[in-house]
């Protein structure tokens, strides 16, 4: 049996004024946009989003057959009613491994962040590692 090594996931908190000043603004959405007055960064919540279950994305056989390895990063919103939203891709894998990465991001399971002890949404970074091993 050959064992496979998981890619790692790691969490960065990311401030929607820090996006903007990467120049990643032109990726986010009008509905986005509009919202983000309502999206708050890490700083400004008094507890962040806390992550219960991540599940890790798998290797596609196209990508694993091409050798393909590096890190997919995604700017989302861990929003107040417990669903990961508004994904755009920052830096992406070819060979269905963005796309295994997105899914993985809209499956994990969280507790909101709080500001004055009522859930409110806030912009997380999601970086997911592939390594062959």
């Amino acid at each position: 049996m050959r064992r496979y090594a998981q890619p790692l996931v790691v969490f960065v908190i990311l401030g929607l004024s820090l996006c903007e000043g990467l120049g990643h603004s032109r990726n986010v959405s009008k509905a986005t946009q509009e919202i983000a007055s309502e999206v708050y960064s890490g700083k400004d919540v008094a507890i962040k989003a806390l992550v219960e279950k991540k599940p890790e994305p798998s290797y596609t056989r196209d990508a694993r057959k091409n050798k393909i390895e590096g890190t997919v990063i995604l700017k989302c919103v861990f929003a107040s009613n417990g669903k990961v939203t508004n994904i755009h891709v920052i830096s992406g894998l070819p060979d269905g491994l963005t796309e295994r990465a997105v899914k993985a991001a809209q499956k994990i399971k969280f507790t909101p962040a709080t500001r004055d002890g009522k859930p409110v949404s806030m912009w997380m970074q999601l970086e997911y590692n592939f390594n062959l091993r």
